[in-house]
């Protein structure tokens, strides 16, 4: 019970890892904020966690929009009286070149995983420097090296390097926890989607077992980088590995990236014609 009788707010946890580490720190006594835009979802699971006996509430929000935000923030110190954590975890991704890509498309995604994690950072604050609680940005390996059909995301992640680095320095004197979590492959929800060139959303490629590590895993790390006031953490084996190539051996990583990059889009050429097929049997039909 580590968590016993604190509070958070976690962005992006009507599913996948949001919803994984929101079970986690359940189990370990904490009262969670849910938080995502579609309203089904999320109530979806509310009522999942609630059935498990879990003291949680579910407030839908963009967190691109301030406003949206300080509702939240609100909320939560309406109904709990105190916040003690925020995990910065709602974002969006994309597979598509830059050279295709709608510019507007492009917006949403670096706003997305940039904006996303600034905004709810300034509502919260008033609140977390009487806790002197902890606020933590998901990241990925997308935020240690740009990866290929994805700059808008390792953009988006990038920039939260920065803003951490920024704020342990800036804020370091009002006792708030300022972490990095470095996610590497993770377990993904089957009906997960990325977005394309202009917008359609198409399901994420499988990725082999023996290179995923599954949410459950990765909930409890992001949970013990809170606990133990972690600063940075790179997790997996392969996020690691990656993060060693990336720095000593440029080449090596950039040459792999280039192969890696070529078979995944030879899958999303596959998955794309797939879902045109299916169109036309339906109209068709």
């Amino acid at each position: 019970m580590r968590f016993k009788n604190k509070v958070g707010i976690i962005t992006g946890s009507s599913r996948g890892i949001g919803r994984a580490t929101a079970i986690e720190l359940c189990q370990q006594g904490a009262k969670i904020v849910l938080n995502g835009r579609s309203h089904v979802q999320l109530l979806k699971t509310r009522d999942e966690l609630l059935a498990m006996g879990f003291e949680v509430i579910a407030l839908q929000g963009d967190v691109t929009s301030m406003a949206d935000c300080e509702y939240v923030v609100a909320e939560t110190i309406k109904v709990f009286g105190q916040l003690d954590f925020l995990i910065n975890n709602g974002s969006s991704t994309m597979n598509e070149s830059f050279e295709n890509i709608e510019p507007a498309i492009y917006q949403n995604v670096l706003c997305s995983n940039a904006l996303g994690a600034v905004l709810p950072t300034m509502a919260a604050l008033p609140y977390l420097k009487q806790s002197k609680g902890s606020i933590l940005f998901i990241s990925s390996l997308a935020g240690l090296h740009g990866m290929p059909s994805a700059s808008a995301y390792s953009s988006g992640k990038m920039a939260l390097t920065a803003l951490w680095q920024s704020l342990k320095i800036e804020l370091s004197h009002t006792g708030i926890h300022f972490g990095i979590c470095y996610l590497g492959f993770t377990e993904n929800d089957a009906e997960k989607k990325m977005l394309t060139a202009d917008g359609t959303l198409i399901p994420v490629p499988n990725r082999p077992a023996y290179l995923v590590k599954s949410q459950k895993q990765v909930a409890q790390l992001i949970a013990k980088s809170i606990y133990y006031r972690k600063s940075r953490r790179v997790i997996s084996f392969v996020g690691k590995l990656a993060a060693f190539l990336f720095r000593f051996f440029p080449k090596l990583a950039l040459l792999i990236m280039i192969k890696s990059q070529q078979r995944g889009a030879e899958k999303i050429q596959s998955t794309q014609a797939v879902l045109e097929m299916s169109k036309r049997k339906i109209k068709t039909a």
